[in-house]
């Protein structure tokens, strides 16, 4: 299959659908996309349109119908779909949250002063600011404990970018 190269706004979209449906496994409704993307409900649906015209999107009839992602739009966001996401914890101002994360990446690990991490989750990381200060237990058991204060945010790929201040394993 050939690599889609998505629009801002498409990206975007297929992340909405795509968070939706992974915490629901349910069709997931125009309205529900625009309200997440804070778009008018008939834009979504012209863009689920050209979506469904790359085989990103399904359409499901009926009175409980909506949008489901199609295997092409997880491997255009580079995601797996996972049935069985195993949680984690996640903290901002002391409230804490079931969250999953499909992967850390470690960025200038080696740098003596400033460790880096990306973050990407399956749920959208849109209410989160530069500068929050954020916990993240990792695994089951809280494998990994991971703390540090938000430098970046980029919503359209569920990533969050930490200056990490804490990283923690498990005593062997």
């Amino acid at each position: 299959m050939a690599e889609i190269t998505l629009t801002t706004a498409q990206r975007r979209a297929v992340t909405a659908l795509v968070n939706e449906y992974q915490s629901s496994d349910a069709p997931v409704q125009a309205k529900t996309i625009a309200a997440e993307l804070g778009l008018e409900t008939e834009s979504v649906r012209r863009q689920m349109g050209h979506l469904r015209e790359l085989d990103l999107v399904e359409g499901v009839q009926g009175p409980k119908g909506g949008y489901r992602p199609t295997d092409a739009a997880y491997s255009a966001l580079d995601r797996q779909p996972d049935d069985d996401p195993e949680p984690s914890v996640l903290a901002r101002d002391f409230e804490r949250t079931d969250a999953i994360v499909d992967e850390v990446r470690f960025t200038n690990v080696h740098h003596p002063e400033r460790c880096r991490a990306q973050l990407r989750f399956q749920q959208s990381v849109q209410t989160f600011d530069a500068g929050d200060a954020i916990a993240v237990g990792i695994g089951s058991g809280t494998d990994l404990l991971l703390a540090g204060v938000i430098d970046a945010v980029q919503p359209t790929d569920n990533v969050l970018i930490v200056d990490i201040a804490r990283l923690e394993t498990p005593a062997s």
